[in-house]
């Protein structure tokens, strides 16, 4: 196994201890920001990013919804920047998440969204980076960089794995302290909600050793003259944009992400036997129709993927392959754990396929990347009147 599978390994592993290792110093540092500022009259909330950072803006919503008081929207970061800011509604607080600081565009969003009075926080992992210096509050997310250097001075990059979770824990994190600061939240309540975090990372250990072994076994099956579509509702249609993202990104292979309801309008029609379809079925309010998709997607033939609780009989029994999650976790927090079996699927299929993540074995593919995320050139103000 190559180098960068093995980074890829240890960093999807390493993912339950950094939760439970960061959610404290993430708080007080939350809070620290937030004690000398009085946010009552916030009333607007939007969160940007691109690839990743955009699946944490969209898993967080509901959660931050509900502990803020406040409408959130994710919103990928040139809707933002060159189509939405412009209309930006006054007192607005806007969360830009990139794990390196450094994405031009998103980057943009915030300096045109501070230039109209939004309250601005960089969701990143340095004070010293672009995006920190932009914003006006940075959230510091403590995780290693997907881009890393060996001894040797060569480069390691891998999908996004551990650098999603410290993004999504920012937010989580950072929607109580907000809920807290806004009187939304009572010290009970908020002492409930983290020690709920924590649990979390329980249910990310125990869901890495329910699936870590099925998906080397399966790895094989997979193979790469199927399609791919994942399906995911609420909260999980980031997870299935994440899914999606990490075919592209460990395997260079096309898939696609559905919306949950979505599928039957759309993706239904690309759906054979040639297909493998993935359904996220946490128990929640997407629950029954993810079943319905399911076995729609068995009657015109699809292999179906499910990952769902593992007391689901139902959900059990509707799918070729069963990812089995713990009991107990509520739909705004299954993101963090119900990604792991995309997280370690593709890994393996890299493995076994003997596939170059990103396709960076070619130093112009990696070359023309880098130039399209980081040195993009930035808009200096708001377009002009739309028609």
């Amino acid at each position: 196994m190559d180098r960068e599978k093995t980074v890829m390994l240890q960093e999807i592993a390493m993912q339950p201890e950094f939760v439970r290792e960061h959610i404290d110093e993430m708080l007080e540092s939350m809070r620290s920001v937030l004690r000398d500022r009085q946010p009552g009259t916030i009333q607007n909330g939007f969160g940007i990013g691109c690839g990743d950072s955009y699946c944490a803006a969209l898993a967080v919503r509901s959660y931050m919804m509900t502990a803020t008081g406040r409408w959130v929207e994710p919103v990928e970061s040139l809707e933002f920047s060159r189509y939405l800011v412009g209309d930006l509604p006054a007192n607005s607080f806007v969360f830009a998440v990139s794990n390196s600081g450094t994405v031009s565009r998103t980057i943009e969003g915030v300096r045109l969204a501070r230039e109209r009075g939004a309250w601005t926080f960089a969701v990143t992992v340095s004070d010293q980076s672009a995006l920190a210096r932009t914003a006006e509050t940075l959230i510091k997310v403590y995780s290693p960089p997907n881009i890393k250097e060996s001894p040797d001075g060569t480069r390691v990059i891998t999908p996004g794995t551990i650098s999603y979770t410290a993004s999504m824990l920012a937010l989580y994190v950072a929607s109580v302290a907000f809920g807290e600061k806004l009187g939304r939240l009572s010290a009970a309540q908020v002492q409930g909600l983290i020690a709920e975090l924590r649990i979390v990372a329980d249910h990310m250990a125990q869901a890495d050793e329910a699936v870590k072994k099925l998906c080397q076994d399966i790895a094989p099956q997979l193979t790469p003259d199927r399609k791919v579509v994942i399906l995911g509702g609420g909260p999980n249609y980031a997870t299935a944009y994440f899914g999606m993202a990490k075919f592209f990104e460990a395997l260079r292979q096309p898939g696609h992400c559905a919306e949950l309801e979505e599928w039957a309008h759309e993706h239904y029609f690309i759906t054979d036997q040639a297909t493998d379809t993935f359904i996220i079925l946490p128990a929640g309010a997407g629950r029954e129709r993810g079943l319905e998709q399911a076995q729609a997607a068995r009657d015109v033939g699809s292999r179906v993927f499910i990952i769902g609780p593992k007391d689901d009989q139902a959900a059990s029994s509707a799918a070729d392959v069963y990812f089995p999650m713990p009991r107990g976790i509520r739909e705004s927090l299954t993101p963090f754990v119900y990604k792991v079996p995309f997280e370690y699927l593709t890994c393996q299929i890299a493995i076994h396929r003997e596939v170059r993540f990103l396709g960076f074995d070619d130093p112009n593919r990696q070359q023309v990347n880098f130039r399209q995320i980081f040195d993009s050139k930035q808009s200096q103000s708001v377009a002009g009147p739309r028609s």
